[in-house]
């Protein structure tokens, strides 16, 4: 698969999973949802499981992909705005 197309998968799953936060799926099952191979699916999903988007649960065809939220930290400091007592 030429990496435009492998781009453009990754960015399809990417959005499938981010617009269906709780779908567990296959492989088998991505390649009828999306009408995709699953010789052309399986790279991009393991290449997302690297990137940790997704979350691969188990092995070989029986495993699942589920998305995989991105945790988000955020720091206050709320001492600045703290007027002395």
């Amino acid at each position: 698969m030429a990496n435009k197309e492998s781009l453009a998968l990754e960015l399809e799953c990417t959005m499938l999973f981010e617009a269906n936060p709780y779908l567990i799926e296959t492989a088998r099952g991505l390649e009828s949802r999306l009408g995709r191979k699953s010789e052309d699916l399986e790279p991009v999903l393991e290449l997302l499981v690297k990137q940790g988007i997704l979350q691969k649960i188990g092995a070989g065809p029986s495993a699942v992909f589920r998305y995989q939220e991105p945790t988000t930290h955020s720091e206050f400091d709320f001492t600045s705005e703290l007027e002395p007592i």
